[in-house]
């Protein structure tokens, strides 16, 4: 892999962590947003704003951390016995030591919550505690669904790890065909155990990575390309805002409207942000502050939920005008940012193992 790759992929995933974020912070009704979801409150402008970025601009952001892990992780996997080990175990370490870490701490987190009283009533923290006290099972199922909702992504890469002969061979062996009928899962949105969009995308990367097509991920276009296919997919998240605004949830052709654009603004998205990138990171390649940023990712992936949406439903219950919302949709997610970096600083200057083990070693 060129430098140059390299610091795209790292500077490329701190924007999109940052994009996850916002990708959790829309703070309406509809806040578990799918591809199909509908404004509630209808041609609302704050909520229309909130779903234009949440439910789109920032909804390729998580295919595209798929689709790199993919990449990097076949990058330099080899069909032998001695190779799958060795990824097995950096990767308990990488993944799984993290996963079961962070997944109890989310839960200790909850369980201290709901101990003052301003706090024990709110729903982020009530869906988390046990209905019939703590036992095994409980604790079995908060790992597997931990408070910390978006571990899932760690928890399909751990899947992904463990049946990556399975993948190299179907990829081989198919010379990539595999992937279409992934794809129609994906469109339908149809998942079996392993999340359909992680599966595709994770693939398409593995895919570049099995058949040696560097070449495909180091394309550069002109400026003017870059900005009719951004403007297209601007466009199309607009379109869908608008339709979103005017349809109820039960408004089949509407539903279905808001679905395939979801779909497109994904794929658009993808390439847009990767083509567009060529470009700003020229700008700022040389700025050693977001190169040192990027080693506090991990934790701002794993401190900012169900911290933020604890904040916003004790925000809004003192102020749930249209200007709170927007207010605490652009200021919130900032300050949890800001937060999990001083706290993945702090733990790393106080105790550098700790950091290196709940980072799973990223604390480059």
């Amino acid at each position: 892999m060129t430098k140059y790759l390299s610091r795209k992929i790292k500077f490329m995933s701190l924007f999109m962590m940052i994009g996850v974020v916002f990708l959790h912070s829309y703070n309406y009704k509809d806040n578990f947003l799918t591809p199909s979801t509908a404004i509630s409150e209808g041609f609302n402008p704050a909520a229309m704003f909130e779903f234009f970025i949440s439910n789109g601009i920032v909804r390729m952001c998580v295919p595209m951390f798929f689709a790199i892990s993919g990449y990097l992780f076949f990058r330099t996997f080899r069909p032998s016995l001695k190779c799958y080990r060795y990824k097995l175990k950096s990767r308990f370490f990488s993944l799984a030591v993290p996963y079961l870490i962070w997944s109890l701490l989310s839960l200790g987190f909850v369980f201290l919550m709901s101990i003052p009283d301003f706090t024990a009533q709110l729903p982020v923290i009530q869906q988390n505690l046990p209905q019939n006290g703590i036992d095994l099972a409980y604790i079995v199922k908060c790992i597997i669904n931990p408070p910390s909702f978006q571990l899932w992504y760690v928890q399909q890469l751990i899947i992904f790890t463990v049946i990556s002969p399975l993948i190299y061979f179907m990829i081989k062996y198919t010379k990539g065909i595999i992937v279409v009928p992934i794809a129609v899962l994906w469109l339908m949105d149809l998942s079996f155990i392993i999340n359909s969009e992680a599966a595709l995308f994770y693939m398409l990367g593995a895919c570049i990575a099995i058949f040696d097509r560097e070449d495909l991920i180091l394309i550069k276009e002109s400026r003017g390309f870059c900005a009719v296919i951004t403007t297209v997919w601007i466009l199309i998240n607009l379109i869908k805002t608008f339709i979103a605004a005017i349809g109820e949830q039960d408004n089949m052709f509407l539903t279905v409207a808001r679905f395939g654009l979801t779909k497109i603004s994904i794929l658009l998205g993808l390439v847009s942000m990767w083509l567009l990138f060529d470009h700003i990171v020229k700008r700022i390649q040389y700025k050693k502050g977001l190169l040192l940023l990027s080693g506090h990712m991990f934790f701002i992936y794993t401190l900012h939920e169900p911290l933020l949406h604890m904040c916003y439903q004790l925000a809004l219950r003192l102020d749930a005008s249209n200007p709170a919302h927007i207010a605490l949709y652009i200021c919130l997610p900032i300050s949890i940012i800001a937060f999990s970096v001083i706290v993945s600083m702090c733990v790393r200057k106080l105790c550098l193992p700790l950091h290196k083990v709940l980072t799973g070693n990223r604390s480059n």
